[in-house]
């Protein structure tokens, strides 16, 4: 279960290693990002300040500010940048079922355990994934 937040989170993060940016003094700012999305600027900088709470961005205010990468894109996986954006879920049901009923009453546990099944199995898909190979695979794409 993802959101736009993610998607655009890792569109960020590829175009910051594309691009170099590993340092302040070749930083990208939140306006370029935004147009290779197709964002809002502002939309962007709310995705940097996860990024940069999680550690994998720093940005810079001002004129000549902009976000570049703290980590070498081969030591960023792709489970990093989720969790940096998303939300840990929700129930995804009625926590509380019919007591009455038997389906009612079991239902939410057997749900829940499917929900966190899922969840763990996608987390571990995007943690085989590097920035790096992934960067790999776009710009194979982009020729």
């Amino acid at each position: 279960m993802t959101s736009l937040k993610f998607s655009t989170a890792v569109h960020v993060m590829l175009l910051l290693a594309h691009e170099g940016a590993d340092a302040p003094g070749r930083a990208a700012a939140s306006s370029h990002l935004a147009g290779s999305i197709g964002a809002n600027a502002v939309v962007v900088r709310r995705v940097l300040a996860s990024l940069a709470a999680a550690g994998l961005v720093a940005t810079k205010t001002g004129a000549n500010g902009g976000a570049w990468l703290t980590k070498k894109p081969a030591k960023i996986h792709i489970s990093d940048i989720y969790t940096a954006v998303e939300e840990p879920p929700g129930p995804g049901f009625r926590s509380k079922g019919n007591s009455a009923c038997p389906v009612g009453r079991a239902a939410p546990g057997v749900i829940c355990g499917l929900i966190g099944e899922m969840r763990k199995a996608s987390l571990a898909v995007l943690a085989r994934q590097t920035l790096a190979g992934v960067l790999k695979k776009l710009e194979a794409a982009a020729k």
